[in-house]
């Protein structure tokens, strides 16, 4: 399973991308800001970037409560406000509560306020339903609920049927349920339900409401409360704690929590753990937070709110005119325009910046990593020709990037399908820059594809050769069980003069999300597939299958094949869009091939690694050289539990495709497969769906297969073990292994099995044994050596896997029933 460093590492690669080019952490060179430009690598550029929505960061009356605070009381008050708060703070607090209609406390930052309030309120009585996509610092203090006690579970993004029904599951055990949500969520800009979660709460006396309103108060509703204060019914808001921000809009610092009674507030001063241990709000921005909450009770507020709101709408209307793919129409500041993958997204925000504009880019993981784009901010220091000015640079720059990203506006509109929902994108047409012709030729099926030239392009990769494709395809293509029932799609670019530049094969396929999680979180996930055997399972779309191993991917790096290679990707994202897939997947790819991973940080995709695969080279003629290359433990092993053992078993070789294959009888198959299905129930480590019994007799029927079998004399005619191996070129690849487990501790059957695949290839004239993944105590005791291989993955929708990084963390703290949507 990909630890939590190495997707931190993956994120890291991602982001530096965009640092690399320019788009990311960027300073301001200005020696005075006027709230509507910024100064970026010498460019005076109007500033899209800011969240002081309101424009109030210049404001003078706040300018000067900064000054008035920090004459009178100097730069800092250094103190816990356990033992003393500073001058103004209970003021300030009063007017805050006169402007949420509430009691309020402040903390010295959003992200602190989750840390002392959900710990402080939510007990072990309680549980907790995140929003799958609720702001990460809410995830961050919901882990420390969760150390508490408290059930913490997640749900799909703004889902209220699954959130209903996992209210009344938890109702029955639990004291209150919370669902913690973001007031307007901060990427794609969509509001939370309220009116929705209005009725859930009138129908659900336990439901509770944590959220985090930080991007929409000041600038929305009465005296700047914020959406959800402004829509939520006076139940649900008696039922409630709502969470601002005092940083963006509001343009002062720190957070404010706010609650429906006077004692839940006493209880989050008290006792919330950021409240007696980290320090307070300074006085200069309390004064910032004293003369903001005055103008927020006055006209002024009110009149910026609605100047906001049209440039909000102009930008609407100009944005619809030219039918951007504006991924939310709502009337919000944030505004997010699509783009696609990252460098895509970073073209266009690059080309705005040399029109003049400064905007954000929503990249991973802010955002799924091929839903990226332009994050704009409209503020009150905006002017309407701003506005229009920024919306033609986008209509410029958007088809620009994407031609010159071999992308295009089809494409963008089978990607945010479920955000556009059917709004159409028609961008301004932009001849694509010159390139050399490259055409994409698209199989269903191996029958189709030249099976000499494909042999060629993969020889020595592995078992999926045309010989080995084609047993696959008759075992899971058009078949009725949805693990089993496999979409295959084989993808060749060629060159004008009919030359392949990429080649590969994709299978799309229901995978087991939990294939890659530790034993102890897939062993609690069977346990609910014992109720739904597709609980936790994605449509993924992945290079190669479950079934093969090695770099499916050829790319002759003479010819331009990074333009080949994005033609492939783009081919993928499409199955994926149509299958409704969760993720992009590719399998396999050689360690150290820093220019292809390059090229694919840039489209996105996220680096992982996976178990090393392992390889035996065959430089031995006779037992006795064999063992003279082993260390002296090594050699040992091999000479009494291997070597010293073979001669209890009886080895039977079938090839396939021949009388002998055929020869096997229904039962004795049966058999075979019964021993896979030993293994297959024990290695939880990679867990996925059992293969199905019709396999064995696809690949017995097909040549370039061969069948070990052995059996024990002294037990009878039974088998104890079998492997199935492929036979390419110059190789030996087993794909299935079965063991009767009663006697592997006795003679040691999988160490013999290992040792009957060196003879097979010995037989054959192979110069490799292709062992393949895990068991890599025991394929070193042969003289293997690991090869170093990455998994790249492009998730579209990431719920599931942050599912199981719950569970993981929950099975670490006390293991308990898993809700299922």
């Amino acid at each position: 399973m990909a630890t939590a460093e190495d997707l931190l590492k993956a994120t890291d690669e991602i982001l530096s991308d965009g640092a690399r080019r320019g788009m990311m952490h960027n300073a301001a060179e200005d020696h005075r800001l006027d709230g509507r430009t910024i100064l970026v690598g010498g460019r005076r550029l109007v500033h899209f970037g800011s969240c002081s929505y309101l424009g109030l960061d210049q404001h003078p009356v706040l300018v000067a409560g900064v000054v008035d605070a920090v004459r009178r009381f100097g730069t800092q008050f250094s103190s816990s406000r356990a033992y003393l708060s500073a001058p103004d703070y209970a003021l300030a607090e009063e007017l805050l509560g006169t402007v949420f209609g509430r009691p309020a406390l402040i903390t010295s930052s959003t992200s602190l306020g989750h840390l002392s309030a959900m710990p402080a309120l939510i007990s072990s009585r309680d549980a907790l339903v995140l929003d799958h996509q609720v702001h990460s610092s809410v995830h961050t203090a919901a882990k420390v609920v969760q150390a508490q006690g408290s059930a913490v579970t997640l749900i799909p993004h703004s889902d209220l049927t699954v959130l209903h029904r996992r209210v009344a599951e938890l109702s029955r055990i639990h004291r209150r349920v919370w669902y913690a949500a973001d007031g307007l969520y901060s990427m794609f800009a969509d509001y939370a339900p309220v009116d929705a979660l209005n009725e859930l709460v009138a129908r659900h006396e336990q439901l509770w409401l944590y959220i985090d309103d930080a991007h929409a108060v000041s600038w929305h509703g009465r005296n700047g409360r914020g959406y959800a204060l402004e829509r939520l019914s006076p139940l649900a808001a008696s039922r409630s704690i709502v969470v601002g921000s005092l940083n963006k809009s509001f343009a002062a610092a720190g957070g404010v929590v706010t609650f429906p009674d006077a004692e839940s507030r006493r209880r989050v001063f008290t006792v919330g753990g950021p409240m007696v241990f980290s320090g307070p709000v300074q006085p200069p921005m309390l004064g910032a937070i004293l003369a903001s909450a005055r103008l927020h009770l006055t006209g002024e507020v009110l009149d910026r709110q609605e100047y906001l709101r049209g440039l909000i709408q102009l930008f609407n209307s100009r944005a619809e005119r030219e039918a951007l793919p504006l991924v939310s129409p709502s009337e919000a500041p944030i505004r997010c325009v699509g783009a696609g993958i990252p460098a895509i997204a970073y073209d266009v925000t690059g080309r705005l910046r040399d029109a003049g504009y400064f905007v954000d880019t929503a990249v991973f993981p802010g955002v799924p990593a091929k839903l990226c784009g332009a994050r704009i901010a409209l503020t009150a220091s905006h002017t309407p020709e701003d506005v229009i000015g920024l919306v033609e640079a986008l209509a410029e720059a958007l088809p620009r990037a994407l031609a010159a990203g071999g992308s295009s506006a089809g494409q963008l509109q089978r990607a945010f399908a479920r955000q556009l929902r059917g709004r159409p994108v028609r961008l301004r047409h932009i001849a694509p820059d010159a390139v050399a012709a490259l055409r994409l030729e698209r199989h269903g099926s191996i029958g189709t594809v030249g099976a000499a030239e494909w042999d060629r392009l993969f020889a020595g990769r592995g078992s999926f050769l045309s010989s080995g494709l084609r047993a696959l395809e008759r075992t899971f293509a058009g078949t009725h069980e949805p693990e089993h029932s496999w979409d295959f799609h084989y993808w060749i670019v060629r060159d004008a003069r009919d030359v392949p530049i990429a080649a590969t094969f994709f299978t799309t396929a229901l995978w087991k999300d939990d294939m890659l999680a530790t034993a102890a979180v897939s062993a609690e996930v069977e346990r609910s597939r014992a109720a739904d055997p597709y609980h936790l399972t994605s449509t993924t779309v992945a290079m190669g299958s479950l079934l093969t191993e090695g770099n499916h991917l050829y790319l002759d790096r003479t010819r331009d094949w990074r333009a080949a290679l994005r033609l492939i990707l783009a081919a993928a994202r499409e199955e994926e869009d149509r299958a409704g897939g969760s993720a992009v997947l590719l399998r396999d790819l050689p360690h150290g091939d820093e220019e292809l991973h390059e090229v694919l940080t840039a489209e996105g995709f996220l680096r992982i690694p996976i178990y090393p695969t392992w390889v035996r080279e065959l430089d031995f003629g006779t037992d006795a050289e064999f063992l003279a290359q082993l260390s002296k433990k090594h050699r040992y092993h091999q000479r009494t539990k291997v070597l010293g053992t073979q001669q209890h078993f009886e080895v039977a070789a079938i090839p396939g495709g021949g009388t002998a294959a055929a020869a096997l009888t229904a039962a004795e198959r049966d058999e075979l497969y019964a021993l896979y299905r030993n293994v297959h129930a024990r290695n939880l480590d990679l867990n996925v769906f059992p293969l199905p019994r019709r396999l064995l007799d696809a690949v017995l029927d097909q040549p370039g297969w061969e069948l070990t079998v052995l059996r024990l004399p002294e037990l009878g005619e039974r088998p104890v073990a079998f492997t199935l191996q492929h036979l390419g070129p110059g190789y030996v690849q087993p794909v299935l292994v079965g063991l009767d487990y009663r006697h592997v501790s006795s003679h040691h059957t999988y160490q013999q099995l290992l040792w009957q695949s060196i003879r097979t290839a010995q037989r054959h004239g192979a110069a490799r044994v292709l062992f393949g993944m895990s068991a890599d105590l025991q394929k070193s005791r042969f003289g293997a050596k690991p090869q170093r291989r990455w998994v790249y993955v492009q998730p579209t929708d990431v719920y599931h896997s942050d599912v199981l990084t719950n569970l993981s963390q929950r099975v670490a703290v006390a293991p308990g029933p898993l809700w299922r949507d």
